[in-house]
């Protein structure tokens, strides 16, 4: 340890760092300064991949009030109670990390393990009992325990009741020190209302070893938040092949006595029966619906698991309104959220999950005209995501044809654009107001984030107003849109740096100003990249958007993908902003890299996280639980965006000039022959397209039918960037050529054919290791581990610094990886570099003495 701390001092003092780092036990690289790291027993290479060993997700049904989660652990969390559960002799308690859905994407949470030569399956879901009870879900749980040896097996399973097991659960629940429980016939009561009901005839218990006699209450025991209580214990044997079958069923809330029709409901329901409508309504949902099937599972379900969270986290408020929410931890409605979702919605057809927010919208401008996004501004009436909520529903209508809901939008979007005519006339920027620190970027000033957005809004406005017949508003708002352009352009070229970066914020902004918030410093790349996608602000060929581009991942990344606190955390769904921009400059790779690197941070059922991951270390969200509903709209938008995505025209201002573009990222994995990629009634602003792309021993043949309200300007298909074209040609109407990496047809195009060649391609695990190993590093100065493992507001409240390790990591291969062959790239690829990478680290971790994390569940107090 002394040894590295020298080497460590050096690095300090020695101008001219490439030795350095080029060397693996250079500080940026060297795992042995990680914080914490974890054993290689946390993921079963044999399960579904999980970034985070503590993996948490979702069941139920839609527009629940409060979310229902399924734990790291197995637990089920309804902020009413938590049930939990355990097995074998030992009576150990559950540890499902590593969950799956059934089929990669419907919400049955499965889990399978083996204990003493007995294996083990559960499987739980959540659906409501009619359509009018969303407001208590019932969970079921079947356990089926089999003896696949040859002898005669005895074991045990069993459940029980608790507020919460502790870590990583959304919120606290329900607890009164004052509660009474009873056990009655087959069910568990709490101050007389049903808890959960269980099959056959198990042993009852009270507490943890007091075997149950009589109603009690903590006169009778100890019960506080963590205390087991009414636990029922199957202890049976079986016969070599025999299958011991136990089911459960949890509704979210404890069903009251009096509520005679619902609890008869609830008592009569069957496993089976709600498990085929729980099927049957997600299938209706997703694959009635548009959608893609892509040949790499990893990615075809991380789609439609995408659009599930999304739906899991809409809520029903206490007076009956539904509205679109975060998921965990955000439960709230956010403008800046809002955007996506609303997309990711609309372009599979689901436009009645965006709608409902329409009349939330409404009431959430003020007099001024301003889009109040009280959840990220704090209630705070400043500008923070004023032309999200202005493309939000202008857009809309390039989706859906809805004259009589536009209209009644009408006076909501002309007071937005208002106040960006406002502003614009005002401001001697000629930009929309500056903005304080609120989140994300936390500068005072121009926010480019907000001005890119303003302008989207504004040229949705115009199209909005042209779709209402308004000529004299589209007039008006399209000189508007002229000269805030004007304004938007100036500003960005003299805010470039020389690198041709584009900063938080446009001419001269402030970081650093205490709002309250312990990362009020970070100066955060956020929504400054978005130059060209969805803005198009910049032209393509713009060196500012690579410039930009370049300089974010030469000091942002970390494991392959954004941090958050520049560089002090991971950050998964933000990573899309960027990879948005590289698809649309045709950077298919880079594009390749981050999909995959953004589906590796995922955990097993498809979910996505936020932030308060360190990077190369824990993997532990802490108080940020997943799934997180931006970062699945983020994730099935990026998708989405690799097969069919809408572009040109300056953002549909002008929609003869704007392009349909298919297929513009297609991973290598996919092109085998035999295999098939299609897009099935996906929506854009011009129409409904179907599509289909079968891949042949040398080339590929595309079929094309869509249903154009605006016909498009023409259809771009992008080479794949590891083949030549030796021939393309269509049949039936219309024609083809090739330009600038893209086959360019008529909008009427039905089929295509074309025969291409392979390329030499990279070693691209070579690549991925060496990506890693040029990502910059961090450390904090004057910090234990101690406060390291708390909230980042602990830590940045402590008096330490975040330093940043000085010299450019130059990246390395060992001679071991040297000989490694070349694979086809794909999701498995990107995880086996990831693992070669940690792994590396965590020898050097174990070398310096430091002890691995090891991950248990809750134990039964």
């Amino acid at each position: 340890m002394k040894t590295l701390k020298l080497v460590a001092i050096i690095l300090f003092i020695i101008n001219g760092f490439v030795s350095f780092a080029q060397n693996p036990d250079y500080r940026a690289v060297n795992g042995a300064f990680s914080y914490r790291m974890l054993g290689d027993e946390v993921n079963n290479q044999n399960k579904e991949w999980s970034y985070t060993p503590k993996q948490t997700t979702v069941i139920g049904v839609p527009f629940t009030p409060v979310p229902v989660q399924v734990t790291y652990d197995g637990s089920i969390f309804t902020k009413d109670s938590e049930l939990f559960f355990f097995y074998g002799k030992e009576k150990t308690p559950l540890l499902a990390m590593q969950k799956t859905f059934y089929q990669g994407w419907i919400p049955i949470v499965q889990y399978d393990w083996v204990d003493e030569g007995l294996d083990y399956h559960i499987e739980i879901f959540g659906h409501s009992l009619t359509a009018e009870r969303v407001d208590n879900s019932i969970q079921y749980v079947r356990v089926q325990v089999k003896n696949n040896t040859s002898e005669r097996k005895s074991s045990h399973f069993g459940a029980g009741i608790r507020s919460t097991g502790g870590a990583i659960r959304f919120g606290t629940s329900a607890f009164s020190s004052n509660s009474v429980y009873a056990f009655q016939n087959n069910e568990f009561l709490r101050d007389g209302r049903t808890v959960y009901s269980f099959s056959g005839k198990p042993n009852q218990y009270s507490i943890k070893d007091e075997k149950y006699k009589q109603m009690f209450s903590n006169k009778d025991y100890t019960i506080n938040k963590e205390t087991a209580v009414g636990l029922v214990d199957y202890d049976f044997e079986l016969n070599p092949g025999q299958t011991y079958t136990i089911e459960l069923k949890y509704p979210r809330v404890a069903i009251d006595a009096k509520d005679e029709s619902f609890l008869g409901l609830f008592r009569d329901s069957k496993y089976d029966v709600y498990r085929s409508k729980c099927e049957q309504y997600w299938r209706d949902k997703i694959e009635g619906n548009g959608h893609f099937s892509i040949p790499e599972s990893r990615v075809n379900d991380s789609y439609k698991a995408a659009l599930v969270h999304l739906m899991l986290a809409t809520r029903t408020s206490s007076d009956g309104v539904r509205r679109q929410g975060s998921g965990l931890p955000y439960d709230a409605l956010f403008f800046i959220d809002f955007i996506d979702m609303r997309l990711a919605y609309d372009v599979v057809g689901l436009s009645d999950f965006v709608e409902l927010n329409f009349d939330w919208l409404r009431k959430s401008i003020n007099e001024e005209g301003l889009f109040v996004d009280s959840s990220v501004s704090h209630n705070k009436e400043i500008m923070t995501s004023h032309g999200q909520a202005l493309y939000s529903i202008c857009n809309h209508f390039r989706y859906v044809d809805d004259k009589k809901l536009a209209k009644s939008m009408l006076a909501t979007v002309r007071k937005a654009v208002g106040l960006i005519e406002n502003d614009h006339k005002t401001q001697p920027t000629g930009l929309v107001r500056p903005s304080t620190p609120f989140d994300a970027e936390m500068i005072e000033g121009h926010y480019t984030g907000q001005n890119l957005f303003c302008l989207l809004g504004l040229r949705s406005a115009i199209s909005y107003a042209e779709y209402l017949g308004l000529n004299k508003e589209a007039n008006n708002w399209r000189k508007l849109e002229l000269s805030y352009r004007k304004s938007i352009a100036l500003a960005i070229e003299q805010s470039a740096h020389a690198d041709g970066y584009i900063p938080t914020g446009l001419y001269d902004y402030k970081t650093g100003l205490d709002c309250g918030w312990a990362s009020f410093r970070t100066d955060q790349d956020w929504e400054n990249p978005l130059l060209i996608y969805p803005s198009e602000m910049l032209a393509l060929n713009d060196p500012k958007v690579v410039g930009t581009l370049n300089h974010i991942r030469k000091s942002k990344f970390r494991e392959g993908i954004m941090t958050y606190r520049n560089g002090m955390h991971l950050h998964q769904y933000v990573t899309t902003n960027l990879t948005n921009q590289h698809i649309a400059i045709n950077d298919q790779k880079t594009a390749l890299y981050d999909l995959y690197h953004i589906l590796l941070h995922n955990g097993s059922t498809h979910e996505g996280f936020e932030n308060l991951i360190n990077p190369w270390g824990e993997r532990d969200p802490k108080g940020c639980p997943a799934p997180h509903a931006w970062a699945a709209a983020k994730t099935a938008l990026l998708i989405r965006n690799c097969l069919i995505r809408e572009h040109g025209g300056e953002a549909g201002l002008n929609m003869k000039e704007r392009s349909l573009y298919l297929y513009s990222i297609l991973s290598p994995s996919w092109l085998i022959p035999g295999e098939k990629i299609e897009i099935i009634n996906a929506k854009t602003e011009f129409g409904t397209t179907c599509s289909s792309m079968n891949i042949l021993k040398n080339g590929a043949e595309i079929s094309l039918r869509s249903d154009y309200r605006v016909q498009p300007k023409d259809v771009r298909i992008a080479i794949p960037y590891y083949k030549t074209i030796k021939d393309v040609s269509v049949e039936g109407r219309g024609t083809v050529r090739i330009s600038n990496g893209y086959i360019i047809c008529d909008s009427d195009v039905q089929k295509i054919n074309i025969t291409w060649t392979e390329k030499v391609r990279t070693n691209y695990l070579h690549e991925i290791l060496q990506n890693y190993r040029k990502e910059p590093g961090l450390y904090w100065q004057g910090v234990g581990d101690d406060v390291l493992s708390k909230y980042p507001d602990d830590i940045m409240n402590s008096g330490g610094q975040l330093i940043v390790i000085p010299g450019q990591p130059q990246g390395f291969l060992t001679d071991e990886e040297k000989a490694l062959a070349n694979e086809e790239l794909s999701f498995d690829l990107v995880k086996k570099a990831y693992l070669l990478e940690y792994d590396r680290r965590r020898k050097q971790y174990l070398s310096a003495g430091k002890k691995l994390q090891k991950i248990d569940a809750p134990s039964i107090k």
